[in-house]
């Protein structure tokens, strides 16, 4: 029973520490496309009012910052301005917390079979993502089914 203890607190902690990083991730890409954003707002609006002119040395840094930062952005959208980072980080929360319920309910013999349920889940999940950060699709949402409408007659 020790070893199915220890398998069980073994998930449970890389369940946790996976919703940790998801949500530290979420935070950068979050702080990093704010801050993008306002480069790109700001830049073009320095330079329009007359601050400084594109000819100056000032000028050219900020319209090649512009330039990087506005590339950069295009490149890292999907990652950068993702909602599937906020909808990653409730599946994995939500999923540990059914995990640490059904073993709390399981008796002795149940929870070997509660571990493998919830580790094969798990490996799913976490392959999935793996595979949407490989393809940069985690901005793409995906088509919605259109709501069944009835004819009334």
């Amino acid at each position: 029973m020790a070893d199915v203890d220890a398998l069980i607190r073994e998930l449970d902690d890389r369940m946790q520490h996976d919703c940790r990083r998801l949500s530290l991730w979420r935070v950068v890409h979050r702080t990093t496309g704010l801050c993008y954003t306002v480069v790109l707002i700001l830049v073009p609006a320095v330079l329009a009012v007359g601050f400084t002119s594109s000819e100056t040395a000032l000028g050219k840094v900020l319209l090649l910052t512009a330039a990087v930062v506005g590339g950069l952005n295009v490149t890292f959208k999907p990652y950068l301005h993702s909602m599937k980072r906020r909808g990653d980080v409730n599946t994995m929360r939500r999923l540990r917390d059914e995990f640490r319920a059904d073993v709390a309910a399981a008796a002795d013999g149940e929870a070997l079979d509660v571990y493998r349920k919830y580790a094969a889940t798990y490996a799913t999940v976490f392959e999935q993502r793996g595979g949407e950060l490989v393809d940069g699709r985690l901005g793409v949402e995906e088509p919605k089914p259109e709501p069944a409408t009835t004819a009334h007659p």
